[in-house]
């Protein structure tokens, strides 16, 4: 009997350690993490194999690019100004992180608990956990509208003293890289001015950047704003920013394709716009927007666009909106085209869900018919794995 007992707790023990085989081998082990601080002076590549660590504001710099490899995540230490961990490209230099379908690349909170990119739906932060980081700042030479006429300036939150603060002038085919299957979430720090930092801001960009496939979760304050610059951004997903999903400002000129916005509880616009109050308002383009709600309030918009915006709107369905909301249209100088508004499954095309001046009224024609055929672009992202458990 004794002998016995002893060949059934060495069989115990040996199931247990085939157990514990298992888990290992089913639980990606914790990759080894890089602290990452200061400037980026030269060419850099951050690799799939680790973890790296933003501690405060890091910036490339003297036309360094940096690289980011398929598949890495990136964390950045939570606080707000001057302590705020953000990524920031000045003039000049480059960002090349472009992430696949299989392979995005993630930037989030360190207090986040996912430690590669393929547990993203595992994370126990929340749309309520914004502004924990600074998200990223990319400054470029391309064209901007200043009030004072001139050609550059320095981006609100960052040292004025420093020249790499500073973005604008007249490349319009400026190049800071490639952004493409990358995520940006729960960003929005305190920038020390009044205002929270944006998810990715894009200040100055030309147009041979490349920006595409993008999701913004959780941003404090707007998940991607323009300001100035012609980059052409394409398949853009923004959930539940803090104000509003996009906004161009500055003069933008340049196109946006295939946009699917969420607004949260907190949030307030779709896609603001404001022109250039200089010498040029800009000339925008956007076409194939999905605009929505997950927590409807009364004090969400639509489209807020002011009186110097320029450009175009084309291919547009917004839906579950409360019925105070509105289109705030107050530019004579664009168009809605293709605007399809629905409520409670409805369609509710009426000019009584827009406020704007009576001849920006005739610049607006509804349909009925709106498909937004792209939606499978964003199946790689947080957001459709959260909305469609």
């Amino acid at each position: 009997m004794e002998a016995k007992g002893i060949f059934s707790r060495l069989n115990m023990q040996i199931l247990l350690a085939i157990v514990a085989i298992i888990i290992s081998a089913c639980s990606p082990a914790e990759k080894a993490t890089i602290k990452v601080q200061g400037t980026i002076t030269k060419d850099t590549t951050w690799k799939s194999e680790f973890t790296y660590i933003l501690d405060g504001q890091v910036q490339v710099v003297n036309g360094a690019t940096l690289t980011v490899e398929p598949g890495t995540l990136i964390k950045a230490n939570p606080g707000e100004y001057p302590n705020a961990s953000m990524l920031i490209i000045s003039r000049g230099s480059k960002i090349n992180a472009v992430g696949t379908y299989q392979n995005p690349i993630v930037f989030t909170s360190l207090d986040d608990n996912i430690n590669t990119v393929q547990e993203s739906s595992q994370t126990m932060l929340s749309e309520n956990n914004k502004g924990l980081w600074g998200g990223i700042i990319i400054l470029g030479a391309a064209p901007i509208s200043l009030e004072d006429g001139e050609n550059e300036t320095f981006y609100v939150g960052l040292n004025p003293s420093d020249p790499s603060s500073y973005y604008g002038g007249d490349q319009t085919d400026d190049n800071s890289g490639s952004l493409k299957y990358v995520s940006i979430r729960f960003g929005g720090s305190y920038m020390g001015t009044g205002s929270e930092s944006n998810g990715l801001t894009l200040s100055g960009v030309g147009n041979k950047t490349q920006i595409d496939h993008i999701e913004i979760y959780a941003n404090q304050d707007d998940g991607i704003e323009f300001f100035g610059g012609n980059v052409n951004a394409s398949n853009l997903i923004i959930y539940s920013s803090g104000d509003d999903g996009i906004d161009l400002d500055e003069g933008f000129t340049g196109n946006l394709k295939n946009i699917f916005v969420i607004l949260g509880q907190e949030s307030d616009s779709g896609i603001e716009i404001s022109g250039g109050p200089g010498s040029f308002e800009g000339n925008f383009s956007i076409s194939d927007v999905k605009l929505t709600v997950h927590s409807a309030t009364e004090d969400q918009r639509i489209l807020n666009i002011d009186e110097k915006a320029k450009g175009s709107i084309k291919n547009i369905l917004a839906a579950n909106f409360m019925d105070v909301s509105k289109i705030i249209l107050s530019s004579n100088d664009v168009t809605l085209d293709q605007l399809q508004i629905t409520k409670d499954g409805k369609i509710s095309n009426s000019m009584d869900e827009i406020s704007s001046n009576k001849l920006a009224k005739g610049q607006i024609n509804f349909s009925e018919n709106i498909e937004i055929n792209n939606q499978q672009a964003f199946d790689w992202t947080l957001t459709q794995q959260k909305i469609s458990n």
